[in-house]
């Protein structure tokens, strides 16, 4: 087994802890009263906080982020993975499993989290001083943590910073939303200043003094507190203690674990917590294509003159991945690659596809990623060789697409459980930190020189190189609000694509009804002969990042399909419910009314 740091030692130490789970955290039971004679020395303070730690690593099969992203216009949920397209297709109603899933989770962390904050003075004389105010340091961005998503999923909710003893306790009324914005603000701003700037490599996964900020300036921005979400990103920047990975797609495999871009993140271990993102992202080969990227996200992407395909004279509609921001690719596996050892092709006359060594072509295998053909037997025109499917892949991609963010390619290709994936998901990030910054300061109306340059750091490492050299990406240059606004929205819809943002922006922006409604279209089944070669079709984008493809021709999804868009999907958004998500009935229930719901007729 791994060689694993202490820090996760004592986290993964908390699943095995049965009983004191039990007589201690409350785990089961978060209402139960608190054993008073826990909480006694420093081992078991960082017990009682591992156990809030394994509250924030929340999976649902997959890891919560990507879940909240595939309620959003970024991709498809084939199955209903997790609940996620009963919310894109309008579908939410008070007993969804995905609403009751984060607000159950989200209260235990809280009460995890209240639990070692009210109890922790009774440790304090056997307890290192220093360590002492880290672990609360610790609790405090925890707590934060939880609470801020909830107030961005449900608005209002019933807010708590003292330990529940008894089911009355249990029972408050939902406290507003600028109520616990400011708190967790508080506790956030307490917390940076309890913490280390950066931990060691053995307490990876800890929260930092740059992770309290960095949730500070996120929880500011996401509620339009345009200064404090300046500050604090300037503090994480002004630190010196995080900067970009230079591999933008490395980023997000092994090989950017723990790197210096990586503020907080969920680790994973096998035999104790693991997560099946590659087999739910994965192609055919060794995944099941369940969370696929839309055509729209694939559209979003600039041309490499830094425009949008709609305004470049130079973009190609009958090679739509050419001459593109390198993001594209990074992110997301486009047709005519090479992917787990194979070219991807979605095509679906393509029988057979090629493996490849070394960069070499060198033996016909049967395409999984194509249409299935429900087993008729086919010849591959390029090897004349016969081949065979048993129907078991019925739509190959389904969008035509998949995700190489988080999708652990070598797991993929054999070297790895694709069920039980140890890839690390990044929470908080340096690059996120710096469009954070950029966006403050652009809606503030403080724009400088500073602005620019976070902006055009992100975006010149994507091109590998920095933002001085001009020659090789395209700078950013205006300094007009309402253009930034639009680029800043559109960088953080690429740059963050499948890391859990997207839902909060559209939902902030106010754009979710306008990019929620209508069909979610993948690409056409046979190619971009008909639509970017005969018709030269490029789909108009708004101000607001709406991807209108009226005029185009296309058909709902089907085995076979033709020279159309596929229509994977039909959204419904409706304004006056969506914008946030349904209370849980069992909670209005549990509180006899006294926790209300959202407005909408859920």
């Amino acid at each position: 087994m791994k060689k694993l740091n202490r820090f996760l030692i004592i986290c993964f130490t908390v699943f095995t802890l049965n009983a004191c789970e039990d007589r201690v955290l409350n785990l089961d039971n978060p209402s139960s009263p608190t054993d008073a004679a826990f909480f006694a020395s420093e081992d078991q303070l960082e017990v009682a906080l591992a156990g809030i730690y394994a509250s924030a690593n929340y999976t649902i099969g997959v890891p919560f982020t990507q879940a909240l992203d595939h309620t959003t216009d970024l991709g498809f949920s084939r199955g209903n993975v997790a609940g996620t397209a009963t919310v894109t297709t309008g579908g939410m109603t008070s007993t969804n499993g995905l609403a009751s899933g984060f607000w159950n989770r989200m209260y235990l962390g809280i009460q995890r989290s209240n639990n070692l904050l009210n109890n922790m003075s009774k440790a304090e004389e056997n307890t290192d001083p220093a360590r002492f105010e880290e672990i609360r340091g610790e609790a405090l961005f925890l707590r934060a943590f939880f609470y801020g998503y909830l107030i961005e999923l449900f608005g209002d909710v019933p807010y708590r910073t003292e330990v529940a003893t008894s089911l009355g306790d249990l029972s408050l009324p939902r406290a507003s939303k600028a109520e616990i914005v400011t708190n967790i603000l508080s506790d956030l701003e307490t917390a940076a200043g309890l913490l280390p700037a950066t931990w060691g490599a053995g307490d990876r996964g800890r929260a930092s003094a740059m992770a309290a900020q960095t949730l500070r300036a996120r929880v500011a921005l996401y509620n339009e507190n345009w200064s404090v979400a300046e500050e604090a990103a300037e503090a994480v920047i002004n630190s010196g203690a995080h900067s970009l990975f230079s591999d933008y797609e490395a980023l997000f495999t092994a090989a950017g674990s723990g790197s210096e871009e990586v503020i907080f993140d969920l680790s994973y271990q096998e035999g104790t917590r693991t997560h099946n993102l590659p087999r739910r992202q994965g192609t055919r080969f060794g995944g099941w294509a369940q969370f696929v990227p839309s055509q729209q996200t694939v559209d979003s992407y600039e041309t490499t003159n830094g425009l949008p395909i709609d305004e470049d004279p130079a973009f190609d509609p009958a090679n739509p991945y050419d001459n593109r921001d390198p993001r594209l690719k990074a992110s997301i596996v486009v047709p005519g690659e090479v992917w787990t050892g194979r070219v991807f092709e979605t095509h679906s006359d393509s029988v057979a596809t090629w493996v490849v060594e070394g960069g070499v072509n060198t033996t016909r295998t049967l395409n999984l990623n194509s249409a299935d053909f429900r087993g008729v037997t086919k010849t591959d025109p390029v090897s004349g060789q016969d081949f065979t499917t048993s129907g078991a892949n019925e739509f190959g991609a389904y969008t035509g697409y998949n995700w190489k963010k988080f999708s652990d390619e070598p797991a993929l290709m054999g070297d790895g459980n694709v069920d039980q994936s140890e890839l690390s998901i990044i929470i908080m990030r340096y690059g996120e930190v710096l469009l954070t910054y950029a966006e403050a300061k652009i809606e503030g109306g403080s724009i400088d020189q500073s602005v620019l340059d976070a902006i055009n750091d992100v975006r010149a490492r994507a091109y590998g190189t920095d933002r001085g050299d001009v020659a090789n990406y395209p700078a950013v240059t205006t300094t007009d609000q309402s253009e930034l606004r639009k680029i800043i929205r559109r960088e953080r819809k690429v740059e963050l694509a499948n890391e859990g943002f997207r839902l909060f922006d559209i939902r902030r922006w106010r754009t979710a009804e306008k990019v929620m409604n209508g069909i979610l279209y993948g690409s056409p089944a046979n190619g971009w002969s008909q639509i970017g070669g005969t018709l030269g079709f490029v789909p108009a984008i708004d101000d607001d990042g709406f991807i209108d493809y009226t005029g185009a021709p296309s058909q709902p999804r089907a085995i076979k399909g033709n020279l159309d868009y596929r229509e994977v999907e039909v959204r419904l958004f409706n304004p006056a419910r969506d914008y946030l998500w349904a209370v849980p009935q069992s909670e209005i229930d549990a509180t006899e009314g006294l926790v209300t719901q959202n407005p909408g007729g859920y």
